[in-house]
C-alpha cells in the first residue's frame, strides 16, 4: 500500500462532507445586518463587532439540521456559554490570575466535550471559539453588563430563525425520515439522524418507515460492495437491478417529503425476474445476490404499503436512545487513556500560553499565531499533521488572492469584498472546511489591513505558520496519540464487546438484570468504539487508494453501533420490566454467531457459516415492544455476518494488520 503524499493528503483533506448552504448562508448575512444595525440604534456602538460574530454563530447552532425540539435547548445553552464566556473575559480584564483562570476552565471544558460524541464535542468548539472571540473583542471602555445586553441581542436576532422552524417542523421531519432513502445517504448518516430523532414522537407510519430505511440504507451499503466485485452477466444484472432500486428509492423520499402516495415497483419486479433468471456459474455469488435483492425487494414492497395507508391516530411512537448519564460517561472517559482529555490537556497548555501573549501585547501577531494553533491542533499527531497541509494550504492560496484584489480594487471595494467572503464562509461551513477557513481569512486580511495588503497577507501567513508549528509541535511533545493499527483485530474485540454487552441484557432462564454490570460493558463498548473510528481515520489519512476498504470499515463501524444502540433500548425495557421471558435458546444462538464472527475476524480464517435458526416463541411476557427490539438485534447480527463474509470473499481481513 503506497502512502499519501502531500497532494493525496490534501485532495482526500479537501473532499466536501455535503452540498453549499447557501439559504443559510443568505439567513445568517442578513440577521448579522440586522443585529449590527439595531446594535447602532440601541447605543450599543462599542459592541456591534461583538454582535455581528455573535449572531453568525447563533444562526449556525440553529440552523443545523435537526428536530426543533433538539436545536431549541442547544441554542439555549449556547446562548449561557457565550455569555459567560464574554462576561468572563470582561471580569478577566482586571487581572492576569483570573484572566488565567478563566482560559483554562473554558479550553479544557469546551474541548472536553468529544468524549460524549461529536455533536457535543463541535459545539464545545464552537463555545470555546466564541470565548477567543470575546478575548479578542472585550475591552474596558464597556462593562459587563453590556457585554452580555449584546449577547443577549444577537441571540433574539437569530432567534427569528425559529418562527420558518416552527412553520415548517412537520416538513424538517419528513425530510428527516426519508433521508435514509437517498441513495447518497451513509449508513454513518443515517445512524446519526436515528440519534437525532430519539425521543421525538413519530406517527406509527414515519417511525415505520424510518425503521425500514435504516436497513434499506445498510443493504444498500452492503450491496454495493458485493456489486463492485462481481462480473460477466450477473454483475450488469445486479448492478441495473441496484440502479432500479435506487431510483425507486428516490421515489420513496419524494413521496414521503410531498405526502404522497405509493410508488410503482413494476420495474424492480421485473429486475429481479431477470436476476433469479440468471446462469448458476457463479452458484456462490449468485445466492449472495439473491439474498440481498429480495431483502432490498422485500422493504421497498412494505415502504410502498406503508405509503399507500391513510395516517391513523394511534398512539405515537418515538426512537429510544440509550441512556448514557453524565457519570457513566465521565467513568469510561475521563483518564489519560482516552485520547480527547490528553488533547483537552494539550489544547489547554497551549491556548492559554497563546491567550496569555494576546491578553498582554494585543499585538496582531500574537492573535493570529494562536488562532493557527486553534484550527490547526487535533486530538492526534496525523489529524494535526493534516491540519496543518490543509489549513496553512488554502490560507496560502487565500493570501494570494488576497494580494492579487488588493492590486485591482480600492479599499472600500475590498470591504464589500470581504463581507462577501463572510457569506462563502458560512456557506461552506461545515462540509467544506479548507474553503470555509480560506473565505475567513480572506475576511480578515481585507477588513482588517496593517499597511498594504501585500505586507498584511505575507504577515498573516507567516504568523498561522508558526501557530501550525506550534501546533503540531504540542502534538508530537504532549501526550502524544500515537497508535499501532491492528484493524481486523479491532474489528474483533468491538464485536465481542457487543457480544459481552449483549449477553447481560437479553434474558434468560433464572437471569437477573443488573443494571450496573451492563453499564460497566457498554462503557467498554465505548472505549472499543471509539478506537475503531480513530484507527479508520488513521487508515484513510495515511494511505492512497483505500476509499473502498475505507467505506467497507465506516458501513461496518455503523453497523455495530446500531446494534449496540438497539441492544441499549431493550436494556431500558429490561430495566423497568418485572417479569422477563425466557429466551436462552435465541440469546445462545446470537452469542455463539458474534463469538463465531470475532474469532473469524481476527484470526483471519473463513469458518462455516452459522444462521440463527430458533427464533424466539410469541409466548407470556414477549410484549410488542420487547419483540420489535430482538428483530432490530437480529437484523443487525445477521448484516454484521454479510459484512464479515464480504470481507473474506474481498481479502481485506489481510490488510492493516501491522500499521504504525
Amino acid at each position: 500500500m503506497e502512502k499519501k503524499g502531500f497532494l493525496g493528503r490534501l485532495k482526500i483533506l479537501s473532499k466536501p462532507g455535503g452540498s453549499p448552504l447557501w439559504k443559510q448562508a443568505a439567513k445568517s448575512i442578513v440577521l448579522m445586518v440586522l443585529a449590527a444595525l439595531l446594535a447602532q440604534y440601541l447605543g450599543f456602538d462599542k459592541g456591534v463587532s461583538a454582535v455581528m460574530f455573535i449572531t453568525l454563530v447563533a444562526t449556525i447552532i440553529i440552523d443545523l439540521p435537526l428536530p426543533l425540539n433538539k436545536i431549541v435547548p442547544l441554542a439555549l445553552v449556547g446562548f449561557i456559554m457565550t455569555l459567560l464566556a464574554f462576561v468572563s473575559s470582561s471580569l478577566a480584564l482586571s487581572s492576569l490570575p483570573i484572566f488565567l483562570f478563566f482560559t483554562v476552565i473554558w479550553a479544557f471544558f469546551s474541548l472536553s466535550l468529544y468524549i460524549f460524541g461529536e455533536t457535543a464535542g463541535t459545539m464545545g468548539f464552537m463555545i470555546f471559539t466564541c470565548y477567543f472571540i470575546s478575548v479578542l473583542l472585550v475591552n474596558t471602555t464597556a462593562s459587563p453588563l453590556e457585554w452580555g445586553l449584546y449577547i443577549i441581542l444577537a441571540y433574539l436576532v437569530a432567534s427569528i430563525l425559529f418562527i420558518p422552524k416552527l412553520i415548517h417542523r412537520r416538513d424538517d421531519l419528513l425530510h428527516m425520515v426519508a433521508l435514509p432513502f437517498d441513495p447518497g445517504t451513509s449508513l454513518e448518516k443515517t445512524l446519526s439522524m436515528r440519534q437525532a430523532l430519539s425521543g421525538i414522537l413519530l406517527s406509527p407510519r414515519d417511525y415505520e418507515l424510518f425503521r425500514i430505511g435504516t436497513y434499506l440504507n445498510g443493504f444498500r451499503g452492503y450491496a454495493e460492495l458485493v456489486s463492485s466485485r462481481l462480473s460477466g452477466k450477473l454483475g450488469e444484472i445486479f448492478h441495473i437491478f441496484l440502479e432500479t432500486a435506487n431510483t425507486s428509492s428516490k421515489k420513496v423520499a419524494l413521496n414521503i417529503t410531498t405526502q404522497q402516495k405509493g410508488i410503482d415497483l413494476s420495474p424492480l419486479d421485473q429486475t429481479m425476474v431477470e436476476l433469479q433468471e440468471t446462469g448458476t456459474l457463479e452458484e456462490g455469488s449468485r445466492d449472495v445476490v439473491l439474498d440481498v435483492a429480495r431483502s432490498m425487494k422485500s422493504l421497498l414492497t412494505r415502504v410502498n404499503e406503508l405509503l399507500a395507508e391513510e395516517e391513523t391516530s394511534s398512539p405515537k411512537k418515538s426512537i429510544r436512545s440509550p441512556r448514557r448519564s453524565l457519570q457513566e460517561v465521565l467513568k469510561a472517559n475521563f483518564n489519560l487513556n482516552n485520547m480527547y482529555i490528553r488533547h483537552a490537556l494539550r489544547f489547554t497548555l497551549a491556548m492559554t500560553l497563546g491567550l496569555v501573549v494576546v491578553y498582554l501585547t494585543h499585538e496582531r501577531s500574537a492573535i493570529w499565531i494562536t488562532m493557527g494553533i486553534l484550527i490547526i491542533m487535533k486530538p492526534d499527531v496525523t489529524s494535526t499533521v493534516n491540519n496543518m497541509i490543509s489549513r496553512v494550504s488554502f490560507n496560502f492560496i487565500a493570501i494570494i488572492l488576497a494580494i492579487i484584489l488588493g492590486f485591482i480594487f480600492p479599499h472600500q471595494i475590498l470591504v464589500w469584498i470581504a463581507f462577501i467572503m463572510l457569506f462563502f464562509f458560512r456557506a461552506f461551513y461545515p462540509n467544506y472546511m479548507s474553503l470555509s477557513i480560506m473565505a475567513m481569512t480572506l475576511f480578515v486580511v481585507l477588513l482588517w489591513p496593517t499597511g498594504t495588503v501585500f505586507g498584511n497577507a505575507v504577515a498573516r501567513l507567516i504568523d498561522i505558520s508558526i501557530g501550525a508549528v506550534l501546533a503540531l509541535v504540542c502534538a508530537y511533545l504532549i501526550f502524544p496519540s500515537r497508535m499501532a493499527i491492528n484493524l481486523p483485530e479491532q474489528i474483533a474485540r468491538t464485536i465481542r464487546s457487543n457480544r459481552e454487552y449483549l449477553e447481560t441484557v437479553i434474558p434468560s432462564e433464572g437471569m437477573v438484570y443488573q443494571h450496573e454490570k451492563a453499564v460497566q460493558l457498554f462503557r467498554k463498548y465505548m472505549l472499543e468504539e471509539k478506537n475503531l473510528e480513530s484507527a479508520i481515520k488513521k487508515v484513510n489519512d495515511t494511505f492512497n487508494d483505500v476509499e473502498d476498504d475505507v467505506s467497507f470499515y465506516k458501513d461496518l463501524e455503523a453497523v455495530n453501533k446500531k446494534l449496540t444502540a438497539d441492544i441499549s433500548a431493550l436494556a431500558t425495557l429490561m430495566e423497568s420490566s418485572e417479569s422477563l421471558p425466557d429466551l436462552s435458546t435465541f440469546k445462545e444462538q446470537l452469542l455463539d454467531v458474534l463469538s463465531h464472527m470475532a474469532l473469524s475476524v481476527d484470526k483471519n480464517v473463513v469458518l462455516p457459516p452459522m444462521k440463527i435458526r430458533t427464533s424466539y416463541s410469541k409466548g407470556e411476557g414477549l410484549t410488542p415492544d420487547l419483540e420489535m427490539y430482538l428483530d432490530w438485534i437480529t437484523s443487525d447480527v445477521e448484516l454484521i455476518q454479510e459484512e464479515v463474509e464480504l470481507g473474506h470473499r474481498t481479502g481485506i481481513w489481510k490488510r492493516y494488520r501491522d500499521l504504525s
